[in-house]
């Protein structure tokens, strides 16, 4: 038994491997993966699905998934949450490895997860982790777990097959769930590397501006921009996914935009009161990203998409997608104080 933790810089020093280190290093192997968690988030759905699609097209041959979700069925989901457990459980009845499970009857808010090898069990974790925390996806919070190898992960790995007979009925035979909570997507609330920045203070920065702007428009190429969750992994032959909200912005070399280049680190404030750095990269200082974490900047645009109804997850940003959202442009204006203002046009 080995304990682990979440991954976060300042307990970098307490261990060596990650327990989403661990995560993605099992999905290489695995031929099983059991999931019985309490909670899901968008992000976490759109991993497990990627990790299966992975799979599907490796030479070790395809990873079943069966994920038991404890609590959101109670409790409620979004509509952008309930669209993609719909998507997920549709892939993997069509591929014929796995299903999405839920507890109609009971809160069940333990977390447990499970790798197998044919009928060998590789590792099984118990802890703090949902869903989103085992495979890396969310924000901040350090969670703790303890993962059991070998035939000492078998009493977890049996525990979650026993919760999946008890309470965890397939999502095929649950009606359609018609109400949904209202909670939209809070965008970079409590995100590393992200301020909050008071309304009294973004309108003293609002009345700031030098009059100097760069508009920049957004493109819907299939693999890149605003789609670079379609694009190729990050290491080749490796599972390395990119996330969903993981983002960089192609600056035309036509455009004359006075964004700092050759990698200068500036920081930029959302018309909606957000304080983040951006950085320009690559030949030419084309491509512009948020600085520390690719997902910055791609949660802030593509969530206000998924927040107006115009973007589901899974799904790539297309023309339509600007056209019904109504915006297709990043709009920059430079502040007094050496910031930029951006907003979306």
């Amino acid at each position: 038994m080995e304990l682990l933790l979440t991954k976060n810089p300042i307990v970098g020093n307490l261990q060596t491997t990650s327990t989403e280190e661990l995560y993605k290093q099992l999905v290489e192997q695995a031929s099983d993966f059991n999931i019985a968690t309490g909670y899901i988030t968008n992000e976490s759905i759109v991993e497990i699905q990627q990790a299966a699609q992975y799979r599907l097209s490796s030479p070790k041959g395809p990873m079943k998934l069966n994920l038991l979700i404890g609590m959101n069925y109670i409790e409620g989901f979004t509509r952008l949450q309930y669209n993609a457990i719909q998507k997920l459980h549709t892939y993997l009845a069509e591929q014929n490895i796995g299903k999405v499970m839920l507890s109609p009857k009971a809160l069940y808010h333990g977390k447990m997860y499970s790798f197998l090898l044919g009928s060998q069990c590789l590792a099984s974790f118990i802890g703090s982790s949902n869903l989103g925390s085992f495979v890396g996806t969310s924000q901040n919070n350090i969670e703790s777990d303890a993962v059991f190898t070998n035939s000492d992960g078998n009493p977890i790995n049996q525990r979650i097959i026993e919760l999946y007979d008890q309470i965890g009925v397939s999502l095929s035979d649950i009606p359609e769930i018609k109400e949904f909570t209202t909670k939209s997507n809070v965008l970079l609330d409590g995100h590393d590397h992200v301020a909050k920045i008071s309304s009294a203070h973004l309108k003293d920065l609002v009345c700031e501006k030098t009059g100097i702007r760069c508009e920049i428009p957004l493109k819907s190429e299939p693999k890149s921009n605003l789609n670079t969750y379609f694009g190729a992994g990050k290491i080749k032959g490796r599972y390395s996914p990119r996330s969903w909200y993981e983002v960089e912005i192609v600056i035309s070399n036509k455009l004359n935009c006075p964004l700092p280049g050759s990698k200068q680190i500036f920081t930029v404030v959302t018309e909606d009161g957000y304080e983040f750095d951006c950085q320009r990269q690559g030949d030419y200082d084309k491509n512009l990203r948020s600085s520390y974490d690719l997902k910055i900047l791609g949660k802030w645009i593509k969530g206000q998409m998924e927040n107006a109804g115009v973007l589901e997850i899974l799904e790539p940003v297309t023309d339509e997608t600007f056209r019904r959202f109504g915006k297709s442009k990043l709009m920059f204006e430079e502040l007094k104080c050496g910031k930029w203002l951006m907003s979306l046009r």
